[in-house]
């Protein structure tokens, strides 16, 4: 019986390029991150190699949501492009076109709702449902004739100067 050597090896990052162009190496591995910016490796790699980096993210062979993820023992292949993309384990997708969009918003409460949060140890997952279902909003009024969210300031008259 021969002798059997096993190395392991760090893929090799050329470059962290900006876009998508045709300027990139035929031998390279081409990984586009979300940002559109390209990271390239020298040789094939493992996907678990690449995603060391990139936390919570998979990689797959398109930027569409109906891609699939690779496993991580997939070997990337040298002058091929991939794409990082959120991992659907820790996505939550309810649709198809609201895949992988991440929305920022901006919560304003009153001291007392603040109070009320925090006297009842909740988490804000439950605040945020709470603001989206518009329980917080007792001051908006439903309008009956277009099912909508109508706002009016409750302003007094001001009396003009010749009076």
């Amino acid at each position: 019986m021969g002798a059997c050597l096993v190395q392991s090896r760090r893929p090799k990052r050329i470059t962290d390029q900006s876009p998508v162009d045709s300027t990139c190496s035929e031998n390279a591995v081409r990984v586009v991150k979300m940002d559109g910016k390209v990271v390239e490796y020298q040789s094939s790699v493992s996907v678990k190699d690449v995603l060391v980096n990139f936390n919570g993210f998979g990689v797959a062979t398109s930027n569409s949501c109906s891609s699939q993820i690779l496993p991580p023992n997939y070997e990337l292949k040298a002058g091929r492009d991939y794409y990082l993309v959120p991992n659907s384990q820790m996505l939550v997708k309810t649709d198809n076109k609201f895949c992988g969009e991440v929305k920022q918003i901006k919560v304003i409460i009153t001291k007392q709702q603040l109070q009320e949060l925090l006297s009842k140890q909740g988490s804000i997952e439950d605040l945020i449902s709470k603001v989206s279902k518009g329980l917080f909003d007792d001051e908006h009024k439903v309008d009956d004739e277009l099912g909508m969210r109508s706002w009016r300031p409750e302003l007094e008259t001001i009396p003009e100067g010749r009076e």
